[in-house]
Order: C-alpha cells, then structure tokens, then sequence
C-alpha cells in the first residue's frame, strides 16, 4: 500500500461514505478508485484529487495532507522533501539582501570577556559559553576596514549561525570558508543534508562581505576526524570548536595564528571551489567570454523579470545605450557576443523560461530592465517593447519558447535572484548585489547543482506555474494593450 492510497482510504471511512457513492458525487470513475485505494493507480495530476477532496469535503489541512502523500507516493520521499527544500531556497531568496537579525548580547559581561582575553589560552565548556565567546571574538575580529577571517565551520550548527550574522554586517570584510558536504549519498536523490548547508551559506554569498568558499566530501558530518575540527582565524586569534559546540579553545598567539593560517591553506589544496563569482567588478561585467557558450541543448531560466536577452537585436542596443558612456564599445562588444550566445530568434537552440507577471509588467511599464544599471541606457520606447513582445510571441508559435508565468499565490518569485541553466547543468546563479550591484555566480557542487536543474524540470508539471498557453495568452493581451495604448 502506499502513502496515498493510505490517506485516501482513512478519508474515506473518515467520512462514513462508500466508493460507489464517492465516484457518484466526484464523477471519478469507481474502478479507478479502487484501483488507487489498491495502490494499483495513481492519477497523473491532482485534477482528480481536488475532485476526490472535494466530494470528501476535506477540510484545508486535510487536502494538503491528501496532496502531500500523493506527491510522496508519485515521486518517492526523498525527491518530494528534496524538491520542496529548493523551493524553499528559492522563495526565501529576498531575505538574503535585507539587514541581518543581529544576536543577543553574550550572557557573560563584557567586562568579564576583556579582563580573560588576554590569557594566551583560553577554555571554553558549555554551548552557552562558546557561543558568548564566539560573539566576544567575531565582534573583535570580523569589524574594522581590513578584517579577515578564515573558517572551518560547518554552516548548519549554531557557531555557523553566529558567524553567518557577523559576515553579513560588514562590507570590508574578507572571508575565506571551507565547507564540508556528503558524499555517501546517491546526489539524484538524497542530498538533503548539502542543500541544507546551500541554505545556510547563500546569505554569505549574497551579502556584502567579500567571500570565497571551498568544500570537500565526508562520509558523514557527524563524523569529524578530529577532536575539535573547526576553526576560525581572525588577525590576531584563533578560536576552535568541537562538532557540537560544547568545547572550545581561544588562542592569542602569533604562533597560533600562523599555525592555522598554514593548516587552512594546506586543506584548501585538497578542496575545491563552492563557486565562481564571474563579474565581481564593472570591467568583468562587459565581458562576454566570462559566459559559456550556450548550446543547442534545452535551458532554463527562473527570474523575477522576464529574460529579454532571448530577443533583441543590436540595433536596439545601439540606439538605446548613451553616447557618453565610458567603454561604450567594450558595451557594445558585450551585447553582441551576449545575444550569439543565447538569442532563440535563430532557431537554433530553445529556452524554458519561469518569470513573474508582476516583473513583466514592470518592464513594459517602465522600459527598465532590473540587472542593467539605468545610468548606462534609456528607456525602452514603447515601439521596442512592443516588438519584444512579439518576438516572444514568435517564438513560442516556433516552439523555440517555452515560458511559465509563476502563480504568486503559490510560489514566491524572488525579485533578487535568478538562475540560469544550460549546457548539461551548468548552473549560474545571478543576483542584484547590495554593494557590487548585478553579479553571476556559477556553482560548482554536484549535488546541489543537480537538485536545482531538477527542480527546474519538475516546476513544468506542478500547478506552481501558468501553462504555456496560458502563459502566451496572458502575453497576446499585454501587448494588445500595449499597443491600444
């Protein structure tokens, strides 16, 4: 029996009512719901369960449960509660940017931490205690224009929470991380515990500090080889930590220091790039060769906005981009090396794109596109929006596009972040930088590269998004409004 088949059957004798008398008031054929109460079916979409929950008369709770357990039963636990954490990430994307919850002062006066920091060795036991002593070090070490911290710290512990909420409060400062991920797992499936960590560490990545991060693979991360394998080095001490953060040692010695500045660097040789920030500076931003080349293969692309990089033409370019602005021809160069890399009005290659229509319209009101600095063009006139339009249009009738409004209600577009998949899942992460303004970063870790693409495939069949019919009908109607206008 499966789950679905289950929670079905317990509705059913919940509501004291026979599969004859069901199917008479669902209109679902009787055979067919004895065959899913026998585990022998299962429907295809959820059509026939909001059928089924509405004759039940479920309350809301109850279809949710009902829902679950069918995606549960379709696809397997592990890929539904792996899809369902992406999802999260996503949603959860806008709170990267806003200012940190900033932590409650530590429990031990301040006064108590001073008169001890100078001890060149210092022992630290119970969690409550290593954590006011982490807040002690971060406030010292991770403040000022020139700080620099350098970490073992696995993100999902409550030390990586502190040291997440330090990192995202000063812009100066340097990070430089080393995470360790699982590798006894099969990434297609079950690799919950990496998103997990993902979660944790994209507020780093898309906060104002400058960070690098590298990871390598353990068999498990309960399992650390050493008594105390974290660490973070600051300029002038060095805290560790035990796995669970009960124990804890804080040195204030130049030997230390140098110490596990050498330990850090002679484990970084052995890992390997989290990620690559592509254009963290306005010189990388205009270079297109910073891309890979986009294939013939099927992409993908989740934004706020809509992708209009698809469809224009250089002559758009050349009109809109301002005369006085320096390195106007290394610009120009960008655009045009942009649009042969991932144009679909030639026909060769196609894209499916999820956007939001609060996005779209954004766009065909102001004639602004979000990731490019406004200072460097005018607005799109009314005739350019009009034909992006139609060539979006063109191209989904030429079956080159395959675009999905996001339904709000259901599934919270992030208006910061944006993914871009393509060339057998290669996974750019781009995003508006509070500091550094719009950024791409391509990751880099299998398993979490592998979970988003799949998300992405999957997001077609939910009832998350408007289908491509819907989706085009939508669009014909905006421009004909816009047009009429």
């Amino acid at each position: 029996m499966s789950l679905y088949s289950d929670k079905l059957q317990s509705f059913i004798s919940a509501a004291r009512i026979s599969v004859a008398q069901l199917s008479r008031t669902s209109g679902v054929e009787r055979s067919y719901i004895q065959k899913m109460l026998s585990s022998e079916r299962i429907p295809g979409d959820v059509t026939v369960l909001d059928r089924l929950s509405d004759a039940l008369m479920l309350t809301p709770t109850e279809k949710k449960q009902l829902r679950e357990a069918y995606y549960i039963s379709k696809m397997g636990e592990e890929v539904y509660y792996r899809r369902i954490q992406v999802k999260r990430i996503v949603e959860d994307a806008d709170s990267y940017f806003q200012e940190p919850d900033f932590f409650a002062a530590p429990q031990t006066s301040l006064s108590h931490m001073e008169s001890h920091s100078n001890l060149p060795v210092q022992i630290i036991q119970g969690k409550a205690s290593v954590i006011d002593w982490l807040h002690f070090f971060l406030s010292r070490e991770a403040s000022g224009p020139e700080a620099q911290l350098m970490a073992v710290l696995q993100p999902d512990c409550e030390a990586g929470n502190v040291f997440r909420s330090y990192c995202r409060l000063n812009r100066q400062l340097q990070v430089e991380h080393i995470v360790a991920f699982q590798t006894e797992t099969r990434y297609q499936t079950e690799n919950r515990y990496n998103l997990s960590c993902m979660r944790e560490l994209l507020p780093i990545l898309l906060s104002c500090c400058r960070y690098a991060g590298w990871f390598y693979y353990i068999s498990s991360p309960s399992c650390q080889s050493s008594v105390l394998p974290f660490f973070i080095v600051g300029k002038r001490w060095v805290m560790t930590f035990s796995h669970d953060n009960e124990k804890a040692v804080l040195f204030r010695e130049n030997d230390a220091v140098l110490l596990y500045q050498r330990i850090f660097r002679e484990m970084q040789e052995d890992c390997f790039p989290l990620f690559e920030t592509e254009n963290l500076y306005p010189v990388q931003f205009w270079d297109h060769q910073r891309w890979r080349p986009t294939h013939q293969e099927m992409c993908y692309s989740l934004q706020f906005e809509p992708c209009l990089g698809f469809f224009y033409s250089m002559d758009m370019v050349e009109k809109l981009l301002r005369q006085d602005v320096p390195n106007r021809q290394q610009i120009l160069s960008f655009f045009e090396g942009r649009r042969e890399q991932i144009t679909l009005m030639t026909g060769t290659r196609q894209s499916t794109s999820f956007f939001a229509e609060e996005g779209l319209d954004r766009i065909l009101q102001t004639g602004r596109i979000q990731e490019l600095p406004s200072e460097l063009y005018s607005p799109l006139p009314k005739a350019y929006r009009v034909e992006l339009l139609r060539r979006m249009i063109f191209c989904i009738h030429k079956g080159w596009y395959f675009p999905h409004l996001i339904k709000p209600q259901k599934f919270r577009c992030p208006h910061n972040l944006m993914f871009f998949v393509s060339d057998n899942q290669h996974l750019s992460c781009g995003c508006l930088h509070p500091v550094y303004g719009s950024i791409s970063v391509t990751l880099h870790e299998k398993s979490i590269v592998y979970s988003i693409c799949d998300f992405l495939e999957f997001l077609q069949e939910t009832a998350l998004i408007d289908s491509v019919e819907e989706t085009e009908a939508i669009l014909t109607q905006k421009l004909k409004e816009l047009t009429e206008s």
